[in-house]
């Protein structure tokens, strides 16, 4: 399996927020977001906690990634719906095919109007990186900064171009199938 893992180097520069850190304490930072959020063509959530409160607002997201697992607790939201369901393995600090494949396909379903929620047996954490890549420019993509509140991304071309470059600093590894 090929996967692309994260360099203790590019770890540090993701300490940053990749889109605008919206602080607050939970509904805060979601309430002052969630006009923009209900004119996004497509919303992506990374993570339990932000697509739990996402869905909180009223709003399905497109595409929801998530791993059962909050600030390294088990963590079980209550976003159980109908979307089409797809989980693959992704372990810490990397970004394996299965995830950029279940990202893309997910991004095709959702351009037909289905949902699609993405379950990670590992992490999710950089999960964002490849959603921006593969997101429609317009759409918007939500993960949360713990104890300060969630970072929004907007999609851009530019925004595209920063994440790619992102994934081509991480050190690709091919492990045997």
């Amino acid at each position: 399996m090929m996967r692309f893992v994260l360099t203790p180097r590019l770890r540090a520069s993701l300490k940053e927020p990749i889109g605008e850190l919206i602080r607050g304490e939970i509904p805060r930072p979601y309430l002052r977001i969630k006009d923009e959020l209900e004119r996004a063509p497509f919303i992506i959530t990374v993570g339990d906690v932000v697509t739990e409160n996402v869905l909180r607002l009223g709003i399905k997201p497109s595409v929801a990634i998530y791993d059962h697992r909050t600030k390294r607790q088990e963590y079980n939201p209550d976003i159980n719906d109908d979307a089409v369901l797809m989980t693959v393995r992704n372990p810490a600090g990397t970004i394996t095919k299965d995830l950029l494949n279940a990202i893309r396909k997910g991004f095709e379903l959702a351009k037909q109007g289905r949902r699609v929620y993405i379950s990670v047996n590992g992490e999710e954490d950089l999960a964002a990186i490849p959603a921006v890549i593969y997101a429609p420019v317009g759409s918007v993509v939500l993960y949360g900064q713990p104890d300060e509140g969630v970072v929004l991304i907007r999609v851009t071309p530019e925004c595209k171009l920063k994440c790619g470059k992102l994934m081509s600093k991480m050190e690709v590894v091919h492990d045997g199938d």
